[in-house]
């Protein structure tokens, strides 16, 4: 088959990330892919040899739509995959008018969209052939608020892929020997919605419970400047770490004790699927997909929203736990690798692009 894959960036990111992985894993089984992106970013890095690339060369959606237009009327694909709001909306009618099968990939949850972009995503809905969600709780999002016609979606849980990324070794400062601290990490982007200052209520209680602890916090983004800012006011800068934004992440998650994802809200986050495949336990906040992707007392811990003091507890018990704490990241392990591989996901859309 031949596919075109449209996502908004290649900087960084969950769903970024999970259309990367699909186009590799399509060339891998003999599929021609090309990748079409506005922005450029790391995870072009990541691209298998063969994935062909294609740039937007305008945001504007009017400008960005006709382009895509022209470049559908000259190539014919067999799928035009698409993931979220901006390339969704710049490939449905494009797609229509030349004869393509659409496909659209709602990653989140996407509590920020005022009426207007619920009217625009249910219009240009229309025109698709089938709207994957990355896990239930985004199904269910779309059907309640998005209004959108439940017999066109259909959940297709986001991969984990970390065991490719590893073609070399990066660097690990000494201080995150597992010998000497107790290691808590974080994947992700630097943003409100990922509720980072947490971590200093974290770091404050366990400084006089736990005798050495750090927290690696790996990502970038616009909140990152604030949250050094706050460790450095209430001098906690020895129990931080912040490497900024790692490509081969697959490194560090071998170096943490366990996971800890303090969002307000997520649907189905691949750095949660990431760390559970490297073996390591999560704890998670109630809300969104965490609980469709962490068994709770069993792969790792689901707490209810907003309740920082129980999530203290419960690293502290990993902690206290080392046993334990294997045992539940052994199991985190099987229960990803099963439930959310690569293999499956690519079985379910290759099944998708199928039919007529």
């Amino acid at each position: 088959m031949k596919i075109l894959i449209i996502v908004d960036s290649l900087k960084y990111g969950g769903a970024e990330k999970q259309a990367v992985i699909d186009a590799n894993s399509l060339i891998d089984c003999g599929h021609h892919v090309t990748i079409a992106y506005y922005k450029k970013g790391d995870l072009m890095k990541l691209l298998a040899k063969g994935v062909n690339q294609y740039q937007i060369k305008s945001k504007n959606l009017s400008l960005a739509s006709l382009q895509i237009f022209f470049h559908l009327l000259l190539n014919r694909y067999d799928i035009v995959h698409s993931h979220m709001f901006w390339a969704e909306i710049i490939s449905a009618l494009p797609g229509k008018l030349t004869g393509h099968r659409v496909v659209f990939n709602e990653h989140g949850l996407e509590l920020w969209r005022r009426w207007y972009h619920i009217l625009i995503m249910k219009f240009a809905s229309l025109f698709a052939d089938k709207i994957i969600t990355s896990c239930e709780a985004t199904k269910e999002v779309r059907i309640k608020r998005g209004k959108l016609n439940k017999n066109k979606l259909l959940t297709i849980y986001n991969s984990f892929n970390i065991i490719k990324e590893e073609k070399r070794e990066i660097y690990i400062p000494d201080f995150l020997n597992k010998k000497e601290n107790f290691i808590i990490g974080f994947v992700g982007r630097f943003n409100q919605v990922k509720r980072l200052e947490i971590f200093i209520d974290v770091a404050e209680y366990l400084r006089n419970v736990i005798p050495k602890f750090k927290i690696v916090l790996v990502g970038d983004g616009k909140e990152k400047d604030k949250i050094n800012r706050e460790i450095e006011n209430k001098n906690l800068g020895r129990y931080f770490y912040l490497p900024g934004y790692i490509l081969n992440i697959g490194q560090y998650y071998k170096e943490f004790d366990v996971f800890v994802l303090p969002s307000i809200r997520e649907a189905c986050s691949i750095a949660l699927l990431e760390a559970g495949a490297s073996g390591i336990p999560a704890i998670a906040f109630d809300v969104g997909g965490n609980p469709e992707i962490i068994k709770d007392g069993i792969t790792g811990f689901i707490i209810p929203n907003n309740d920082i003091a129980l999530l203290i507890r419960k690293i502290i018990y990993f902690y206290k736990n080392n046993q334990k704490r294997y045992k539940m990241g052994l199991v985190a392990r099987n229960y990803i690798k099963n439930k959310f591989s690569e293999a499956k996901r690519l079985y379910k859309l290759t099944n998708l692009y199928k039919e007529r």
